[in-house]
């Protein structure tokens, strides 16, 4: 139990050290305040990405074509609901998510 707390607490360390304690911008504010809605407007943007280079490409109606872009769309909507989700973590942790809920309440 001594090495994993030892582990987090070098991990918060190093964070700090290369600026994970700053405030954070919007986009990251966004990030930790909506991990979900986040996470699904990344993936249907890379799989709209994929799709419109599916069908610029020859043979652009076969089944794989289709399958590329909604494997596209599933991978990077849970990675970034993931990276949300971390967000908040990392902002909770240094103190940044709770103003940030204050303030988007108006107060």
């Amino acid at each position: 139990m001594a090495l994993r707390r030892w582990l987090v607490r070098g991990f918060w360390w190093l964070d700090a050290v290369l600026g994970g304690d700053a405030e954070p911008g919007r986009s990251q504010i966004f990030a930790a305040r909506h991990p979900v809605k986040t996470g699904v407007r990344v993936g249907a943007a890379m799989g709209a990405l994929f799709a419109v280079l599916g069908v610029l490409s020859p043979g652009a109606w076969s089944w794989g074509e289709v399958g590329i872009p909604c494997a596209v769309i599933v991978f990077f909507g849970v990675f970034m609901t993931g990276v949300g989700f971390w967000e908040r973590r990392r902002q909770r942790h240094y103190g940044f998510y709770e103003e940030a809920r204050r303030t988007e309440l108006g107060g």
